[in-house]
């Protein structure tokens, strides 16, 4: 019995090692050792950019302003404002905007949906709206990077590629919650780039996301619309791109109530997709059903599981050596890996922020925000059984 139960707790050992370090640091050795793929950056196809927006007041006249001034043809793109059903003054500061930019390029629409029926049936109405076979749906309180749509829109020359997602930073690092947040992004670009190189990044950013219109609509009922409408653009064919170059900055909640609203929300949208979208991923095999959705997503959704039956396996396995062994061999694996991967981050990182530090306060914040996610994934798991969400997204105010 013994030997059964220590073979499942190095399972689960090894498994979460993967999650944590073992992945990201394949993805990242991948991005550091292969060159991107070259662009013809003379390609710019039209482009109609999306933006939905419910009691965005305080953001929408320096989002507008941001989108304006992107270092793209101004006659090749358009600025859909998608509200809906705002109660504040958003809708009067847009339409007093569009009236001071009348008959200029780029264009600027004002669409409004009657009622607030939540982000994905704000792009699904905006779609209709869109004069351009190519859609990039962005949030009302990101900003872009000047070349955003340069970066971009030249990855749509090759047939075979889908859609593009671009880099999301975090635009408040070194404020409270938002630093662990931060360093989790970082994590991210390493995966994603290393994903697009191997076939396609597992998903896309809410804050940055361009996709040829016909491939896919938004599903009313999902929490994370953006995960569906990846999954179901790969289910079809096409690839995913990362485009590291093409940057949004978007603050990080800085309060522990934002935090949990913000990634219980996210979590219960990707449970949604692992339902919805299960079939496909079990069978799709290749690198993207076989490795990269696997192990950047799924394994995510049950690591607190596997985080706590290991208590519960030293227990039943009851023999005090091995349970002191265990703990020291993966524990010096873990630093082992977890060492190169921040190497690997200096080395990645450096050429851009130049900042790879990693101090013990830092590494206590990361450790912190580990748990609560840990943490938040068990809640979202209940509310999703449960079935108590909504679609209609709730802001986080310390974003605005």
């Amino acid at each position: 019995m013994n030997l059964i139960l220590l073979s499942i707790l190095i399972g689960v050992s090894l498994l979460l090692i993967w999650q944590f370090v073992g992945y990201p640091l394949l993805m990242a050795i991948i991005a550091a050792v292969v060159n991107p793929r070259a662009k013809d950056y003379t390609y710019q196809p039209f482009v109609s950019i999306l933006v939905p927006t419910y009691n965005e007041e305080t953001v929408i006249t320096k989002r507008l302003e941001n989108l304006l001034n992107l270092n793209y043809p101004k006659d090749k793109y358009e600025i859909i404002v998608i509200d809906s059903g705002s109660l504040d003054r958003t809708v009067n500061i847009a339409q007093r905007f569009l009236e001071n930019h009348e008959n200029l390029s780029p264009a600027i629409k004002l669409v409004q949906e009657k009622e607030r029926n939540g982000k994905a049936s704000a792009i699904n109405f905006g779609k209709k709206h869109a004069s351009g076979d190519l859609v990039l749906v962005t949030d009302a309180n990101a900003i872009f990077d000047p070349d955003v749509l340069l970066e971009i829109m030249p990855h749509f020359k090759d047939p075979e590629v889908g859609a593009v997602g671009g880099r999301y930073c975090v635009a408040n690092p070194d404020d409270g919650l938002a630093t662990p947040t931060s360093f989790y992004w970082d994590l991210e670009y390493m995966m994603r780039i290393g994903e697009s190189i191997l076939d396609s990044a597992c998903l896309f950013h809410g804050e940055i996301n361009a996709w040829r219109k016909d491939l896919a609509d938004a599903d009313v009922q999902m929490l994370s619309e953006d995960l569906d409408m990846c999954i179901s653009i790969k289910a079809k064919g096409y690839r995913i791109v990362y485009e590291p170059s093409a940057i949004v900055y978007e603050p990080a909640a800085t309060t522990l109530e934002d935090q949990i609203k913000q990634r219980k929300r996210t979590t219960i949208g990707t449970i949604q997709n692992l339902f919805k979208h299960g079939k496909f991923l079990l069978s799709s095999g290749g690198w993207y059903g076989g490795l990269i959705f696997p192990s950047h997503k799924t394994l995510v959704m049950f690591s607190p599981f596997m985080l706590l039956s290991i208590p519960i396996l030293y227990m039943a396995i009851g023999v005090l050596q091995i349970v002191f062994s265990h703990c020291t061999l993966t524990l010096a694996l873990f630093i082992g890996l977890f060492a190169i991967l921040l190497h690997l981050r200096a080395q990645l990182l450096g050429k851009q922020s130049g900042d790879s530090s990693f101090s013990l306060s830092l590494l206590l914040k990361v450790a912190y925000y580990v748990l609560l996610n840990e943490y938040l994934v068990l809640l979202a798991w209940k509310d999703f059984l449960s079935g108590r969400y909504s679609v209609l997204w709730e802001k986080a105010t310390t974003t605005r």
